[in-house]
């Protein structure tokens, strides 16, 4: 898919997962859609799975966004605290966009606290709370990094445990992005480098794909 058609079903208010390669403008596609919303009167909520990650987007941590922090688990009793923190509270319930970057090293489990945040705070059953999510990443780049119990097996929003998620807690994995069904804009084309057997190369070594030939290029 071309930035050009990602930008455009960005613009209907989809819920997206913009994905791609890297050097396929993943990055870039997320700044115009940010420059395009300010046009129309529109500031998004941009964040990231980590500190380092929020950064270079001017962004901050989903964790800090949604007043979630360090938690891994919320009962009704810590979500009504949240929906009552002031700043949480505005933050949340003047958002129209949320973004959240590289998102493959979010957990299923975060994933789905934010959701149950955003619920809660912006009073509305709709996934996120009506809100238009953009999931921005890579799932052949980092994975979450997560805290496990005895039985490794993360715990999700009020203590349910996620199907599938012990062994790869992914966030496409939990109930809040199957709820979201975002649509996938898969960028296929390259920005960052013009040499195609190269590009064969870093795209067979990040699929794993790899073969005798592509070992020898690489030995």
């Amino acid at each position: 898919m071309t930035q050009e058609t990602a930008l455009k079903i960005l613009q209907t208010g989809a819920n997206v997962f913009l994905t791609g390669e890297p050097g396929s403008g993943k990055t870039h596609m997320v700044n115009q859609y940010v420059r395009w919303l300010r046009a129309h009167g529109i500031e998004p909520a941009i964040t990231a799975s980590t500190g380092i990650a929020a950064t270079p987007i001017g962004g901050m941590t989903i964790h800090s966004w949604s007043g979630i922090g360090v938690k891994n688990n919320l009962s009704s009793y810590d979500l009504d605290m949240i929906a009552s923190n002031e700043r949480v509270a505005k933050r949340v319930g003047r958002t129209h966009v949320l973004i959240i970057d590289e998102v493959s090293m979010l957990s299923a489990e975060t994933l789905s606290l934010v959701d149950a945040v955003c619920r809660q705070v912006r009073r509305n059953s709709a996934p996120f709370g009506g809100l238009q999510v953009i999931l921005v990443g890579d799932f052949f780049q980092l994975p979450p990094v997560v805290t496990r119990d005895g039985n490794a097996t993360p715990r999700l929003g009020f203590g349910e445990a996620e199907a599938g998620a012990a062994l790869a807690p992914f966030s496409f994995r939990s109930r809040a992005w199957e709820a979201l069904g975002p649509i996938v804009c898969y960028l296929s084309e390259q920005y960052r480098q013009e040499d195609a057997v190269f590009l064969g190369l870093l795209s067979a070594v990040r699929a794993g794909n790899t073969d005798a030939a592509i070992n020898t290029t690489l030995a």
